[in-house]
């Protein structure tokens, strides 16, 4: 039985997971009064439109057996109840004699995409299809020597391992992108968005390829008309580098100009190609408050965009242990917030989490939220609270909090006829909240995650009369949000057919394929019961941690725009010591967070709860940490005050260095 790397982006180094359990004590708020919270809707103030939630993979993992691919109680599981609408998969290069045979074909997806589609398109679930690309076929590769692409020179390890795109070669790799899509539309799938490039920074023992910040925006500007020419719909989305290295160097949202984003906004040529800016959201903090780490990074990220009018997503994130609370990770209430976080601060339109589904005999690890149909982890109930009852096509609208410790975002869909709003009470006391503003509905049906619930249907509750459970996520949804009970539709109020939906029939889903004019009025009857019941499932304790070490910068590693291997050896693993991770968020109570004004009319945010930011605690046993309240550790200044990139930047690269090391842990093969 061989070992295998665990698939392609698995989070997280070390460093991480130190720094992200300081976050999770960050807060554990100090208990307040029992007065209720107010929720303040405005609906005239509104912001990005929601295109998907979901997941990446299939049934299993995509190195295990192909029976295990497809099954059909779970394809339906995660369309119905968890409410995915977004599924990432990664479009394979062929097997070749210096990689050996590939973990998935054609052959091994295709009954995965052909059953998504099936149910999707019976529940009427508008389902995207996502396809990324880990690395081009080898015979596409070259040789990276010296910071440059040896033309001529086949790369010695084929597709895992680095290596580059040949230039000579842009134009065959286009060709071969456009076949994936053919693969996809013969089986009536239109795929929605493709990126030619997982986390092009690094370079590792699987399926990868690496790309400088220039030779990426100058491979999106000349295959991406290419592309576009073939299939006008699809999306190019990128760079799915880190968050954490994108992010914005200054309160103002500045890009330094040696990252992805930067480069891409600066190259107009790469800018027209590009439709949706994408990150994945591995970084050293998760705390949601408004000052926390996430909210400026998500702020600075989204302020720095957003005059491109292009959404902003976040493809890819895990490294959560299945426990409400969670221990040397972070737990199921700290994903609520992250997402929260991105929603609000970084106005995302897309969230997709890392792996689905992965089988075995116990509960699901930090990568993934289920075990088949056998166990949903906590992580599949907290992110069905956003999943199921936030549907394409909503908007969120402005719901600002009068209380530091109840995080509330909302949306409406004008098209279902619903209106929704995720609450998380983040104290350790119960909150009632009352939630008013002008064309807010008296009355919500309530679904709460806590400890020792489940996204649980609680019944119909008032606007003013809501209670929130101490450390608990509760949605509130008025109408429908289920795409195949739409009450308007083809011969809704509005229509040819009179007040009644569809053409008479008693079945809502006789209705119409989608919302029509009928739905935008919200006239032609009511949805049908709203909720399926919550599944069932145990809870695990999650994977665990790694050994905490490793040195805080490498003294090897090569400058970001050259993409060295490895980085230094010296304290990069926990053996040999190396400095404690040093934490760039902290800030004191009542601290703002920063670039709001950035993030699309953004109300002020509220005050910090927190007596400390991440990494505070005095007398920790993770060692020294540094809180500059920088905010992002790869903020650099760049080379625009006479330094060398190479010394500005070594900071930065060695971070990432060793954060790729360590990103993904082994399992057992199980083909």
């Amino acid at each position: 039985m061989t070992a295998r790397l665990m698939h392609p982006g698995l989070p997280m180094t070390t460093l991480c997971r130190t720094s992200l359990r300081f976050s999770v004590l960050g807060i554990l708020l100090a208990a307040g009064s029992a007065s209720a919270a107010e929720a303040t809707v405005d609906r005239d103030a509104k912001h990005q439109i929601i295109e998907g939630f979901g997941f990446f993979g299939a049934h299993d993992v995509w190195w295990g057996s192909e029976r295990d691919m497809v099954d059909e109680q779970w394809v339906r599981l995660v369309i119905e109840d968890l409410g995915i609408t977004m599924w990432r998969n990664e479009y394979y290069p062929p097997g070749d004699s210096i990689s050996g045979q590939q973990d998935a074909d054609w052959d091994k997806q295709r009954p995965v995409v052909e059953l998504f589609k099936e149910v999707a398109d019976e529940r009427k679930v508008p389902l995207k299809f996502l396809l990324t690309v880990w690395s081009p076929p080898a015979s596409m590769k070259c040789e990276v020597v010296d910071d440059a692409i040896l033309e001529g020179s086949p790369h010695p390890d084929g597709t895992k391992g680095g290596g580059a795109l040949c230039p000579s070669r842009r134009g065959e790799f286009a060709d071969w992108l456009i076949d994936g899509l053919e693969l996809h539309a013969d089986l009536g799938v239109d795929v929605y968005a493709l990126s030619f490039q997982n986390e092009p920074f690094f370079w590792q023992s699987y399926n990868s390829c690496f790309y400088a910040q220039d030779w990426y925006a100058e491979t999106l500007a000349e295959i991406g008309p290419t592309i576009k020419a073939a299939f006008p719909d699809v999306k190019l989305f990128g760079a799915e580098n880190m968050l954490e290295i994108e992010c914005g160097r200054s309160d103002a949202g500045e890009f330094d100009p040696w990252w992805y984003t930067g480069l891409m906004l600066d190259r107009s040529d790469a800018l027209a190609e590009v439709d949706a800016w994408a990150v994945h959201g591995y970084s050293d903090g998760v705390n949601a408050t408004p000052t926390s780490k996430m909210a400026r990074l998500w702020s600075e990220f989204s302020g720095a965009v957003q005059a491109t009018n292009k959404p902003v997503w976040m493809t890819e994130t895990s490294g959560y242990e299945d426990s409400w609370e969670g221990g040397e990770l972070p737990g199921a209430i700290d994903l609520a917030q992250s997402i929260y976080a991105a929603l609000r601060y970084g106005n995302l339109s897309a969230w997709v989490w890392w792996q689905g589904s992965e089988l075995g005999s116990g509960p699901p690890g930090e990568y993934a939220l289920m075990n088949g149909t056998e166990v949903l982890g906590k992580r599949y109930y907290v992110s069905k609270n956003f999943y199921r009852y936030v549907r394409p096509g909503a908007r969120r609208v402005d719901v600002s909090s009068d209380d530091d410790e109840v995080l509330v975002v909302g949306f409406e869909h004008p098209g279902m006829g619903s209106f929704t709003v995720v609450a998380i009470n983040v104290s350790e006391q119960e909150q009632p909240l009352t939630i008013s503003g002008p064309g807010v509905p008296e009355t919500f049906d309530l679904f709460r995650s806590s400890s020792d619930a489940d996204c649980a249907e609680f019944g119909s509750v008032s606007a003013d009369g809501i209670r929130l459970p101490p450390r608990s996520v509760t949605t509130l949804v008025h109408g429908n949000v289920y795409e195949d009970r739409a009450s308007g539709g083809i011969g809704g109020a509005g229509g040819t057919g009179g007040d009644e939906p569809g053409t008479g029939g008693s079945d809502p889903g006789a209705s119409g394929q989608g919302p029509g004019a009928a739905g935008e009025t919200g006239l032609g009857g009511d949805p049908s019961a709203a909720g399926r019941e919550p599944g069932t499932g145990g809870r695990g304790t999650g994977g665990a941690p790694a050994n905490l070490g490793g040195a805080e910068v490498s003294t090897g590693g090569r400058p970001p725009t050259t993409g060295g291997r490895e980085p230094a050896q010296a304290g990069s693993d926990a053996e040999s010591g190396g400095t404690a991770p040093r934490d760039t968020g902290g800030v004191s109570a009542g601290g703002r967070a920063t670039g709001g004004s950035a993030t699309g009319g953004q109300r002020d945010v509220p005050t910090g709860g927190t007596t400390g930011g991440v990494g505070e605690s005095a007398g920790s046993d993770s060692g020294a940490y540094d809180n500059d309240d920088t905010g992002c550790r790869c903020a650099v200044p760049g080379h625009r005050d006479g330094r060398h990139p190479w010394a500005t930047l070594l900071g930065a690269f060695g971070l990432a260095l060793s954060f790729a090391r360590r990103r993904r842990g082994r399992v057992p093969s199980r083909s």
